[in-house]
């Protein structure tokens, strides 16, 4: 039987989306328990509970800081289940569906999957996308597996479970004049890097959060690593992408 643990509801929709997730649920017969999450009792210390009820599959519903939450309490104790409500396309195609019901019969038919995680130590697990995003073009050093630097000023940063870190950094080219008559430049100049490995040191000047969708996690600097197969999920083909 399934454990489901209920993001606190933004707004009307989302309290009838849970409705009609309790109805279609009942008809498939996977109904379980469900408790909500509140500042009282918050996502983590309810997976607790259900792993203390004897729950093997704990059933994460809403969005994607949410979901990364309850992920990171059940991450080796116990099976994921995710029912994606306004979650973002990294978790829907994560989990390969597109509506309550198609999530529900994904639990149903529940299809398992192992995916990587990251850990930013000591212990905050990052399973769906994380960023950075400093108020302005900010400073930034990479140490990838204790041999490679890199240095750059950057705009953004992401990285995903598999520790693939994407920078972005737009640079505005200095406006010249000719004869003293025409101005030229003044266009932002982008560029983009990728870089992969196993463990990575995240320092930036300034200090900045660490962030998914929009909720912080941690601060750099910050030492990240990945943890291979980590988390055992439910997905709708059994595979991921």
């Amino acid at each position: 039987m399934y454990y489901y643990i209920l993001e606190p509801p933004a707004n009307r929709g989302v309290r009838q989306s849970y409705q009609r997730l309790r109805d279609i649920l009942i008809n498939l017969g996977i109904a379980g328990e469900m408790v909500g999450a509140s500042p009282a009792r918050g996502a983590d210390e309810l997976a607790l509970m259900g792993l203390e009820k004897g729950y093997s599959t704990i059933v994460a519903v809403g969005q994607d800081a949410f979901i990364n939450q309850v992920a990171g309490a059940v991450i080796g104790r116990a099976v994921l289940g995710i029912v994606p409500i306004n979650a973002s396309r990294n978790v829907t195609d994560l989990v390969g569906v597109n509506s309550l019901r198609s999530a529900a019969e994904a639990l149903k038919h529940r299809r398992l999957s192992e995916t990587n995680t990251v850990v930013i130590e000591p212990d905050t697990l990052v399973f769906l996308d994380a960023q950075i995003k400093p108020p302005k073009l900010a400073k930034i050093n990479l140490v990838i597996d204790n041999k490679v630097r890199a240095y750059a000023y950057f705009n953004y940063l992401s990285f995903n479970r598999d520790l693939r870190l994407s920078i972005e950094s737009v640079h505005l080219i200095e406006q010249k004049k000719i004869l003293g008559l025409f101005n030229i430049g003044g266009q932002p100049l982008k560029s983009s890097s990728i870089f992969h490995g196993r463990s990575v040191r995240i320092t930036t000047d300034p200090e900045l959060p660490i962030t998914v969708a929009g909720v912080p996690i941690a601060r750099t600097p910050s030492q990240l690593k990945l943890v291979p197969n980590s988390l055992k999920i439910i997905t709708k083909r059994g595979t991921l992408t």
